[in-house]
């Protein structure tokens, strides 16, 4: 073992000598032997030795090769080294040489970028523009710099100077950027349309197109125009997703899940893979979810979750919760890894363990942005249970950390307004919640109670209906609607809101019995008064 272990170091001495010269040879023959190696060979070992961040060896390197690809290297690794001026001398050498122009004023503009000096890079690009008037890539990049600083009158002009120059679906393509600064969509549709033409097979102007025309509520348009695009190329993996989520952006689920199927066994990747996972979960389509997670051959900690989600889904909640107890609680997924144990937990009637997971993470999460949901979920539950004050301090932890919280703001609110303490601040509250949350059926429902409260049964009639319209099964909704239309003297219908609550609710409310059984004692007395 010895002796081999010998013959290899042997083999490696010998392999690096031939690399870099043997010791014993003179200076002079070492400089020999150097300026004969091969630039092939220099700039490997050169690329070598920035990968491990000396930096200076790689300098060393890549000025022993005269080649502009060796000089745009040099630049970079100034650049690296933060050394700007340096970086901007050797890049303007690359520029100069003309192969990698492109590459150098990329470069360029990083530099100017890290120090937010956008008008210095167009400043440096016009000079440049002067020097090289017929280089259409210096002119293309100083239009890209217009856009990017907002001036796209003048971007457009420089663009459109520049058609028949070269490639003119790119510059086409470009044109329709300044257009869209502009908000001139019939600009972007026709300067699409025209790249579109010019280069059939141009797939980043079909998918703009279609997002212009979904982004005008033209949604026809838009699937005409990606359908066209599968056409052209049918595995374009960028097309086939763009697809995806405009039907998810149209809520049309089921479409998605359709043609990402048959887009998995076209191909098969992961990713695509994973995204019909989370759509199948969304979709409520567990078993399906289920088979797919389990042919994976490995399994990420997402993966993982999705798999508790899944048999969650599908009431084997004792799998789900061992699934979740393999997902590290101080990892990403913490946050949702707690909220699936405490809903699973309160689904199976263990209330006071579901609300101990969420008590105890939410000491973890309080001071943190990271997992507000714990603190509205434990807020709710306190409240449910008769805890009003310690939900209410939970909330108003919340508001201290970000005081326009529209979660926070709405449970302060209707707990300020069902106890019938400052209505006014309450009003404003829920109001605010309500502007940055409109479809919210919760803050909806806040937003009516308030207002009973302070005496406006019809306005809050109006919020209460919408609240019911997006969430027609819930107790509470149901109450107050019972209650704002006693008070509009409709006790008919209060009736029939107040029984529909009674049957929707899990535990026994003693007040809403009360409120039954006074109407039902009412509506015997006018029978009895009519006979």
């Amino acid at each position: 073992m010895y002796l081999r272990s010998r013959s290899r170091n042997a083999l490696a001495l010998i392999v690096l000598a031939s690399l870099l010269g043997c010791a014993h040879v003179p200076p002079e023959d070492r400089k020999d032997a150097a300026a004969k190696q091969s630039p092939n060979l220099i700039m490997l070992q050169a690329r070598y030795e920035e990968n491990r961040g000396n930096w200076q060896n790689a300098l060393d390197l890549y000025s022993r090769v005269d080649d502009p690809f060796a000089l745009l290297s040099r630049a970079r690794v100034y650049f690296i080294m933060n050394e700007n001026e340096a970086a901007m001398a050797v890049l303007q050498k690359v520029i100069d040489e003309g192969t990698y122009t492109g590459e150098a004023l990329e470069m360029r503009t990083k530099i100017h970028a890290r120090s937010g000096n956008w008008q210095k890079a167009i400043e440096d690009t016009e000079a440049l523009v002067r020097k090289y008037p017929d280089n259409t890539q210096i002119r293309l990049f100083l239009a890209n710099l217009k856009i990017i600083t907002g001036e796209f009158k003048d971007a457009r002009t420089i663009l459109e100077g520049l058609l028949g120059s070269g490639d003119d679906s790119i510059i086409l393509y470009t044109i329709s950027k300044t257009c869209m600064g502009e908000r001139n969509f019939k600009c972007v549709k026709d300067t699409l349309k025209k790249a579109i033409d010019t280069r059939p097979d141009f797939a980043p102007a079909y998918l703009d197109l279609a997002r212009t025309h979904a982004l005008l509520g033209e949604p026809k348009e838009a699937e005409k125009v990606y359908t066209r695009l599968l056409e052209v190329d049918p595995l374009s993996s960028e097309a086939h997703l763009a697809l995806v989520d405009y039907y998810i952006d149209q809520k049309r689920y089921k479409e998605a899940v359709t043609h990402l199927k048959k887009f998995l066994e076209i191909n098969p990747d992961n990713l695509i893979l994973r995204k019909l996972i989370v759509l199948e979960l969304q979709e409520g389509m567990y078993e399906d979810a289920l088979t797919l997670i389990k042919g994976l051959s490995e399994m990420t900690e997402d993966d993982r979750y999705y798999l508790a989600l899944a048999y969650a889904g599908l009431e084997r909640y004792e799998d789900s919760l061992k699934i979740l107890a393999e997902i590290p609680v101080s990892g990403k997924l913490g946050c949702d890894v707690v909220m699936l144990r405490a809903s699973i937990l309160k689904n199976t009637g263990k209330v006071a363990d579901s609300l101990a997971v969420l008590e105890a993470a939410w000491k973890d999460y309080a001071d943190l942005d990271t997992c507000n949901e714990i603190g509205y979920q434990l807020a709710t539950e306190m409240d449910i249970l008769g805890r009003r004050d310690e939900g209410l301090a939970i909330a108003t932890k919340l508001l201290e950390k970000d005081p326009h919280d529209p979660i926070a703001l709405n449970f302060v609110g209707y707990v300020w307004a069902d106890r019938g303490l400052n209505l006014e601040g309450a009003y404003k509250m829920i109001k605010e919640a309500n502007e940055m949350k409109p479809d919210d059926p919760f803050i909806l429902d806040s937003l009516g109670w308030v207002l009973f409260k302070m005496g406006k049964p019809k306005e809050a009639l109006v919020q209460m209906e919408k609240a019911l319209k997006a969430l027609k099964d819930d107790p509470t909704i149901n109450e107050h609607m019972g209650d704002i239309l006693k008070a509009l003297g409709n006790d008919e219908r209060a009736l029939d809101y107040y029984l529909k609550s009674s049957i929707l609710n899990q535990t026994v409310n003693r007040d809403l019995k009360d409120k039954i059984n006074k109407l039902l004692k009412q509506d015997t007395q006018k029978t009895d008064e009519r006979r």
